[in-house]
């Protein structure tokens, strides 16, 4: 009992193994009928010596040939499929009629193809289907038998090569790619190994859009001949991973004639047709994206801190001043792949905030063979400076103990202080307009109710404000001076009554 169980185990195993077996890359994708029907026969006439047979056909037209001279021709009947004959019975005939002509007379180059098979399989059978006459003296009116001995080489020939094995294997030795013209192109790549096909299809997997494959002869094209080579032309602009990776699949179908014996019964001629047998073949390699492109990587930063910036807002242009790309600054490095080999410029067209805009382009090259270019742009700081004084209308000499405030235009109070005779110095503004005012002169000056704006941007980050004073002028105390006048006038008064009296007549 335990010996039939291990055997048993053994039988499962080996199972296992050979279902875990890899399946081959070649696939029969048209199965063999497995019966034929033969239609009507026609009788030949005795072209060499005295041999004269019938032709041999399917109901469908298919030409068929017998293997037994010395049996009788089956006619509208169903023949059943025994098995695979060697390639030189499937030489002989994709090499004779209905394939070729020799004689341009359809029922001579039956003949000769059907004496062929038989010479053929008597030399490799020992079968006795021809005599020697046949072969060597015969009568031969025709000439038949120097084709007849041709076709039976043919066949004998391909016995030792065998039937045609479909076999495609392609290799991406070197998977680098070069960028050209906005396309990263590969190296050359050719079938290693081919066989049986004039041509195969090659598709692409994991490819980015608008990839091509393109042949020697510059053609656009899925079809690649057996001899040509072809290149991936992937476009630049599609290309966003370094690491990216594209799988070239290669397929090829080619027809393979075989010849298939098939019985009719009844001890009848056993007959054989020669019919195509697709294979298919695939063969798959990765291509791994090795870019020879540029990264080229853009940070804004401060002139003295060397501190990356954000907002500015920049603008990539090419040699011939045509804007690739615009976008605004953060504290990372803006980056920029896959420019072609060139000069570039960026300009800058809004500074960061609290900065100056660097009117110079910064220029840099990409070679052919740039993996990485780092450029940096750097902006200067703005200098605020508003020097504000207070003077004498008339002596211009500075002026203290003035009260003034200065106000943004949204009437917010940026500062309020009190003059001396150094000017007050604002710093640090940030652009916009600005108005100073004064809230109180200094002693013995009349107030200004005048106000002074200034503006704060790029073009203007200095200013010298002056603000001018009237000193106040003395009124006269009235009374007293009333006073004066009366005594004055009492004084003339009577000084005219003395004379008048001292003369007596005005």
């Amino acid at each position: 009992m335990k010996k039939k169980l291990r055997k048993i185990m053994l039988i499962i195993i080996i199972i296992g193994i050979c279902l875990t077996m890899p399946f081959p890359i070649i696939k029969n994708v048209k199965a063999v009928a497995k019966t034929i029907q033969l239609g009507a026969a026609e009788n030949l006439p005795a072209y060499v010596g005295q041999t004269f047979f019938t032709t041999k056909k399917t109901t469908s037209g298919v030409y068929l040939y017998c293997v037994d001279i010395h049996k009788d021709t089956a006619q509208n009947a169903t023949a059943t499929l025994v098995g695979e004959r060697d390639a030189g019975l499937a030489a002989i005939i994709r090499n004779g009629y209905p394939n070729k002509s020799f004689t341009n007379d359809k029922w001579k180059d039956y003949y000769i193809t059907q004496t062929a098979v038989w010479w053929y399989l008597d030399n490799t059978t020992g079968s006795s289907n021809l005599g020697e006459g046949f072969k060597t003296n015969a009568a031969d009116p025709y000439n038949l038998r120097p084709y007849i001995k041709k076709l039976v080489a043919i066949g004998e020939q391909a016995r030792k090569e065998g039937y045609p094995t479909t076999e495609l294997d392609i290799s991406v030795n070197d998977p680098s790619m070069t960028l050209t013209d906005g396309y990263y192109v590969s190296n050359k790549i050719k079938a290693t190994k081919i066989s049986n096909l004039s041509s195969y299809q090659v598709s692409l997997e994991n490819a980015p859009a608008g990839s091509k494959i393109v042949t020697d002869s510059n053609k656009e094209t899925t079809t690649i001949n057996a001899n040509e080579s072809f290149v991936i032309k992937v476009p630049a602009s599609k290309v966003t991973d370094n690491n990216l990776k594209i799988t070239v699949v290669a397929t090829g179908t080619a027809s393979v004639y075989k010849v298939y014996e098939y019985a009719p019964g009844n001890n009848m001629q056993n007959v054989i047709p020669c019919v195509p047998e697709e294979q298919k073949v695939t063969k798959t390699d990765k291509l791994s994206l090795e870019l020879t492109t540029s990264k080229v990587s853009i940070v804004k930063i401060d002139n003295k801190t060397n501190k990356p910036l954000a907002g500015a807002k920049l603008v990539l242009k090419d040699s011939t001043g045509k804007t690739l790309a615009t976008w605004t600054s953060t504290v990372n490095a803006h980056v920029v792949r896959n420019l072609p080999a060139g000069t570039y410029t960026v300009e800058e067209i809004e500074a960061p905030k609290g900065y100056k805009l660097n009117k110079k382009a910064v220029s840099f090259t990409v070679q052919s063979n740039s993996k990485e270019v780092k450029v940096t742009f750097a902006n200067e700081a703005k200098e605020v400076v508003v020097n504000i004084v207070k003077i004498d209308s008339s002596t211009k000499e500075a002026l203290a103990g003035a009260v003034l405030v200065v106000k943004d235009n949204k009437g917010n109070v940026i500062v309020r202080f009190t003059t001396t005779t150094e000017p007050y110095v604002l710093t640090d503004l940030e652009d916009g307009t600005y108005t100073v005012e004064e809230e109180s002169a200094p002693a013995g000056y009349k107030t200004s109710y005048d106000k002074v704006s200034f503006t704060i941007d790029d073009d203007h980050l200095s200013h010298q404000i002056e603000i001018e004073n009237y000193k106040e002028v003395p009124v006269p105390d009235t009374a007293s001076s009333s006073i004066l006048f009366t005594l004055l006038g009492i004084g003339i008064i009577g000084v005219g009554i003395r004379y008048i009296r001292k003369y007596g007549k005005i």
